[in-house]
């Protein structure tokens, strides 16, 4: 809010800077203005750094979002490409697969990226926790907070804990020199 107000002050500055050009006026307040101009947009720049800064420095903890109860997890490979006269090309990542059981019984299938999980083992049902990122309310409360930036920081973050059987985790080691 308080960003807006200095840039629209600058930006007042400015038509009046460029006003008095066109007309016949002193020197001297030509150069206030200027000073004042100059001065709002220094002023400018300097509290949308601090609030970047200020925003990005937020602490943030963790929240379970939602709770589902897995039937099954397999990992595997997308592989998706993109082709067109000859050129493109040809990319894989790799997601866990899963079915979950719904409110109403019914069994869902999806898939999240394996980069975006843990996996621990648990005695209790099989499940997977979403988590999300929860800034401090306190520090929110602050002018310098760009709450653009803080939606983007809390958006961006959604990771999951699975919560697998133990014994699930094969440990596998080969090496194949073909």
């Amino acid at each position: 809010m308080l960003l807006s107000i200095v840039f629209i002050i600058s930006i007042v500055f400015a038509i009046v800077f460029i006003i008095m050009k066109a007309c016949d006026s002193s020197d001297i307040l030509k150069i206030i203005i200027a000073i004042l101009s100059i001065a709002s947009v220094i002023t400018f720049f300097i509290i949308a750094s601090k609030s970047v800064s200020y925003t990005g420095n937020i602490k943030m903890s963790e929240k379970i979002e939602s709770t589902q109860k897995i039937v099954n997890l397999k990992d595997n490979r997308d592989t998706k490409g993109h082709f067109f006269i000859g050129t493109g090309y040809v990319g894989t990542e790799a997601y866990y697969y899963y079915y979950y059981q719904t409110k109403s019984g019914s069994f869902k299938a999806d898939k999240i990226r394996t980069d975006k999980c843990e996996v621990f083992y648990t005695k209790d049902t099989p499940h997977i926790d979403t988590i999300i990122q929860i800034p401090d309310e306190e520090q929110t409360k602050n002018w310098l907070t760009l709450s653009w930036l803080l939606s983007l920081q809390t958006s961006s973050n959604e990771r999951y804990k699975i919560y697998v059987p133990e014994g699930t985790i094969t440990d596998d080691f080969s090496i194949d020199m073909e």
